[in-house]
């Protein structure tokens, strides 16, 4: 069982976080004395807050345009908005916004700048041109996604928001229309409670015209504004300094100092400032010597925390290997249990049936010879039985494995089992594109694609609702590849393949660990509504001797 996660990105950096806190908050706590040493401190200490705060909102801003780029890349929204179909349209605003609840609206615009459906709908007519604000002219030229500057919301409470927009094209990069949502600025108070870097210091987030997006020294601020400190970090930002120093003559000329960080790619800034006084609380004696003694244990940490990150990365592999080993063991060990009373059932009910009537009749037969009344009829009734018999057997061997494989090979046997498979389902059909030689597939494989090629179908038959059905095996370059494709409903593949869904039975998991422990890999593709692709690759020196 795993104590830590560390492996994961948001958990280590976490763990990076919580370190260096602790470890900087008990210098600063012990030492209080170097007045130049505490303020460099301050000045670090901001510029992680405002590089951590710059990454954090670029990372989500990104991450929002990625929804939005997959919703403006939607089949079914593309051609409502190519057909203006305001219903269809609505329903996937309403989605949208549903998946991103940071949301206040999302709109469509025509390619000429007009607003004419947003979600939700605020009471005013939707119908606005936009094509004077100042994105239009580059979105629609480079067809790219833009972050708007901070404005009012056009609906609503007149909130400041930011907008994202994304340009809906048809396959030849023609413009249908804009996709676009809005966010209030409130979104971005969140972010910086949630992570807690808003203590002693004012924390402000500008546009790339300037104005403030937001600032926790304005929380209730619903104008536009500038932010009156570009002037004096401008030149800093353009020297690739970090921090300046600044007198604001608004609060009585107090010292401040000012860290800033660009966010790359959307052409804002984060700025945190803190008080010359914030400072003088913070000074403590023996600073400079807890100052290195922090850094040298926060480096230990990091170094130590790389180490169990890996460590832990390579504990939870090895666990997981296991634990698919056991489970597999065992449902192999339940699988040849099962086989084993099939086959006992099948014996039974057919070839022990067949053995007992045939057994009945020949004492019926010895009892007319000796009366004298036996004809040749009474020897000609035996041999139904007797053939039923043997094509149970024959039967019954096939199933375990099929004798045509060792005589014909798995070509032959592959058309067979379909011929079969056909004429119990006779509503599915299959199309074969069989692409290489019986020679070119070596022996210890031949058993394996058939298995897998036998588990596929019975899934499908059972599960898929399919009515076609594409068999293609071939030699693509030096690997052998078994594609087997369905059009059937399809299923969610993270929630089958799940620890859960092992426990059903062997299905996907069989035709994975035979792939796989022949050398082969083993992928499955799966939609909703489009069917199912599975698809096996043995490489020719991978395959076992």
């Amino acid at each position: 069982m795993r104590v830590y996660s560390l492996e994961k990105p948001s958990v280590f950096i976490l763990a990076l976080i919580v370190s260096f806190i602790f470890v900087f908050g008990v210098a600063f706590l012990i030492v209080y004395n170097t007045y130049n040493h505490a303020i460099n401190g301050i000045i670090r200490s901001n510029e992680t807050r405002v590089n951590l705060l710059a990454r954090i909102i670029l990372e989500h801003q990104r991450l929002t345009i990625e929804v939005i780029r997959s919703y403006g890349n939607r089949p079914l929204l593309v051609d409502g908005v190519r057909r203006k179909n305001l219903e269809q349209v609505t329903f996937h605003l309403s989605s949208l916004v549903k998946d991103i609840p940071e949301i206040e609206t999302a709109f469509v615009l025509d390619p000429d700048g007009t607003l004419w459906v947003n979600y939700p709908f605020l009471g005013e007519a939707p119908i606005k041109d936009l094509s004077y604000r100042e994105w239009y002219k580059g979105l629609t030229k480079e067809l790219t996604p833009y972050v708007s500057s901070v404005r009012k919301m056009i609906d609503g409470e007149k909130e400041l928001a930011v907008s994202v927009f994304y340009p809906i094209h048809d396959e030849q990069r023609k413009l249908l229309g804009i996709l676009a949502i809005t966010q209030a600025t409130g979104f971005f108070k969140k972010i910086i409670n949630e992570i807690g870097l808003d203590a002693n210091a004012r924390i402000t987030l500008i546009d790339q015209e300037r104005h403030i997006i937001y600032s926790n020294g304005l929380p209730n601020n619903k104008e536009v504004v500038d932010y009156p400190f570009f002037g004096f970090v401008a030149k800093a930002m353009q020297e690739g300094r970090g921090a300046v120093v600044i007198q604001d003559s608004s609060e009585g000329y107090k010292k401040k100092y000012v860290s800033f960080a660009p966010i790359q790619g959307l052409g804002w800034s984060v700025f945190v400032e803190t008080e010359k006084g914030e400072a003088f609380r913070s000074l403590f004696s023996y600073l400079i010597l807890i100052v290195a003694l922090s850094s040298l244990v926060f480096m230990l940490i990091l170094f130590y925390l790389v180490y169990l990150r890996e460590r832990h990365r390579q504990i939870a592999a090895l666990q997981e290997s296991e634990t698919r080993l056991r489970r597999l063991t065992s449902q192999l060990l339940s699988a040849q249990e099962d086989e084993r009373r099939r086959v006992a059932h099948e014996l039974h009910d057919s070839v022990g049936s067949s053995l007992a009537a045939l057994k009945f009749k020949i004492a019926k037969t010895i009892q007319e010879l000796a009366q004298g009344g036996v004809t040749s009829e009474s020897f000609q009734a035996l041999i139904p039985i007797v053939q039923q018999s043997v094509e149970e057997s024959r039967r019954i061997q096939a199933n375990l494995r099929p004798s045509m494989l060792d005589d014909l090979g798995i070509l032959a046997t592959i058309e067979w089992h379909c011929r079969e498979f056909q004429k119990m389902y006779s509503h599915i059909r299959i199309e074969k594109r069989i692409d290489l030689t019986e020679d070119k597939i070596p022996d210890d494989l031949k058993i394996v694609i058939y298995r897998i090629s036998q588990e596929a179908l019975n899934n499908i038959a059972k599960h898929s609702g399919a009515d076609l059905v594409t068999l293609s095996l071939k030699k693509a370059g030096e690997p052998i590849e078994l594609v087997i494709q369905d059009n059937g409903q399809g299923f969610n593949v993270e929630e089958i393949l799940s620890e859960e869904s092992y426990k059903r039975g062997l299905g996907l998991s069989s035709m994975r660990e035979r792939a796989e422990l022949s050398g082969g890999s083993f992928n499955i593709e799966s939609i909703s509504g489009k069917g199912t692709t599975i698809r096996v690759s043995w490489s020719i020196d991978q395959s076992p001797p």
